[in-house]
């Protein structure tokens, strides 16, 4: 059964209190801050108890991880852009632009933070979900067999080294505060490891 939750200050009903609670806090890190963001203020923002924040999440961190699967969810409308392409690297790149566009929007700051909970947890919080991860190793063996991709590695290890890449490359870019060309250094490496077929580079 849906739960319909209401909040004074916006005046809406809000059918998912936490997907709520989640939008809030996003806005609230990105305007001050993670670290400078409490739990209080949030309830504040949100014009609920503490009881209702802990019962949809045990941390603000845990908005933080909720964050992360938002942008992999907004990746269903990109995927159906994706159909109209006939070629399987654009189809990646599609793929990947979409993710450090949304990794770029959030700041350098909660990405950080990101990087920050995934070691303290000690979970592999910022891989790829499945489902995206099954597209991308289709889109990598689809490549091959076209002759886009001239690497005839195992596609699922391709990919791996790509995400593993992904995540290096948003190291340096959070490290060095965003002053870091993340998305041309990406596919530049992305172009080498894949070894693309030449007239399709760019870099």
């Amino acid at each position: 059964m849906v739960k319909f939750c209401y909040s004074k200050k916006e005046g809406v009903t809000y059918m998912d209190m936490k997907a709520y609670i989640i939008a809030k806090g996003g806005e609230l890190f990105k305007e001050k801050g993670y670290e400078a963001v409490t739990v209080n203020d949030i309830c504040t923002a949100c014009d609920i108890t503490k009881t209702t924040f802990y019962y949809h999440l045990s941390s603000k961190q845990d908005i933080l991880l909720q964050l992360y699967d938002v942008i992999v969810d907004n990746l269903t409308p990109m995927l159906r852009q994706m159909i109209h392409l006939d070629s399987s690297w654009e189809q990646i790149k599609l793929l990947f632009e979409h993710l450090i566009t949304a990794f770029i929007a959030l700041g350098p700051d909660l990405n950080s933070q990101l990087l920050i909970v995934n070691l303290q947890r000690k979970e592999r919080a910022l891989d790829v979900r499945t489902n995206l991860q099954e597209i991308a190793v289709d889109l990598i063996a689809q490549g091959q067999k076209r002759g886009q991709i001239r690497n005839t590695n195992d596609p699922a290890s391709l990919y791996a080294a790509a995400a593993y890449m992904f995540t290096g490359y948003e190291y340096m870019w959070c490290t060095l505060r965003g002053e870091f060309a993340w998305k041309d250094l990406f596919f530049a490496s992305l172009e080498s490891l894949l070894d693309i077929e030449p007239k399709l580079r760019s870099h």
